[in-house]
């Protein structure tokens, strides 16, 4: 067999597909379509977690950053990040049991207002409006002080919020520390955006 016979011999046997052999188009791109949105999922979790880690080692304070639902009714947990691996478990665990918009309590406000919202916390005393789960963890944790801020799109409109806590140290938020929350929810905003949530 000559070498052109045998390059075309290759060029007519049917191609193995993700799916199997002769496996239509339609199926491929289905299946090339599912890929591409798990790796875009996977890398843009992977650097939202990294710049939430990066605002807590600048300010010293939790950092948590939720993404609103397409339907508006969940805050799905995207990264948050506390230097003591316990608290950042049990802040993780908080953020799962208060996905629903009507449960965000102390974060009324950063989402029907459009505003960033501050809160000193007294010991023992939760502020009003805290959900159960917020409470709860309020009073097991030394949280002082909380502050959040929406992420908004470049229409203006709500794709999620971001909010720093302070743990141990009895001080309220500054306006200097809303400014510094409220510039990260401006700088992740475009990436939260491309955030893909149920």
């Amino acid at each position: 067999m000559t070498s052109a016979a045998a390059l075309a011999g290759v060029r007519s046997r049917p191609r193995p597909t993700p799916g199997g052999w002769g496996v239509g188009p339609a199926t491929v791109r289905d299946w090339l379509t599912a890929r591409v949105r798990s790796t875009k999922d996977s890398g843009l979790r992977t650097v939202l977690q990294e710049l939430v880690e990066q605002l807590s080692l600048a300010s010293s304070e939790a950092v948590t950053l939720r993404r609103l639902s397409a339907d508006g009714q969940r805050l799905a947990p995207v990264a948050w990040y506390h230097p003591d691996p316990e608290v950042r478990r049990t802040i993780g665990e908080v953020m799962q049991r208060t996905t629903a918009v009507a449960d965000s309590g102390l974060w009324g406000p950063v989402l029907r207002e459009l505003r960033p919202a501050r809160y000193h916390v007294p010991l023992g005393d939760p502020p009003v409006g805290a959900a159960p789960d917020q409470a709860s963890h309020l009073r097991r944790y030394p949280v002082r002080a909380l502050v959040g801020a929406p992420v908004l799109d470049q229409r203006g409109a709500l794709v999620g919020c971001a909010a720093m806590l302070r743990y141990g140290y009895d001080a309220p938020f500054t306006e200097e520390d809303e400014a510094l929350l409220t510039h990260f929810s401006e700088s992740t905003a475009d990436l939260l955006a491309l955030l893909e949530v149920g």
